[in-house]
């Protein structure tokens, strides 16, 4: 199973931006999946925050597609009744609990998501210039980021 990490790179000052990089570890070596300077306390208190939605909720759309979360996203903003405030309310809150662009403020983040899709666990993106998908052992990361 693939192994999602966070890593501090260089020298570390709470008072400033951290450089981090986020990378899924698996039989073919390390891929980074971003790197940039982030608010490190506030974005791993952001995921243990969300640990519990980002284990167990669902997609609050009913899509029965094998595409990765950021793709399902994406695809509902481009087909979404603007009209509908009940479903554009339930994505915003999926958004803000599995985003990581909301642990991020301030910050030109990638709509990077984490969460469950299926019985797994998955990090993906999808833009027009770029799309992956990685699932990951959701109990190792969670035991990692809390040490």
């Amino acid at each position: 199973m693939n192994k999602l990490n966070i890593a501090l790179l260089g020298p570390t000052s709470l008072q400033d931006a951290q450089f981090i990089e986020i990378s899924v570890e698996n039989e073919n070596g390390v891929h980074a999946l971003f790197a940039g300077r982030v608010d490190f306390p506030a974005f791993t208190e952001w995921l243990i925050e969300n640990e519990d939605a980002i284990r167990k909720s669902d997609f609050p759309v009913d899509n029965s597609t094998q595409d990765s979360l950021a793709k399902k996203v994406h695809c509902f903003y481009e087909s979404a009744n603007a009209d509908d405030d009940v479903l554009i309310d339930a994505m915003f809150d999926y958004r803000a609990s599995h985003c990581l662009r909301f642990a991020c403020r301030g910050v030109d983040f990638p709509e990077i998501y984490i969460g469950k899709l299926g019985s797994e666990h998955e990090i993906s993106l999808f833009t027009k210039n770029e799309h992956w998908q990685y699932f990951f052992d959701v109990d190792d990361f969670f035991s990692k980021l809390k040490d």
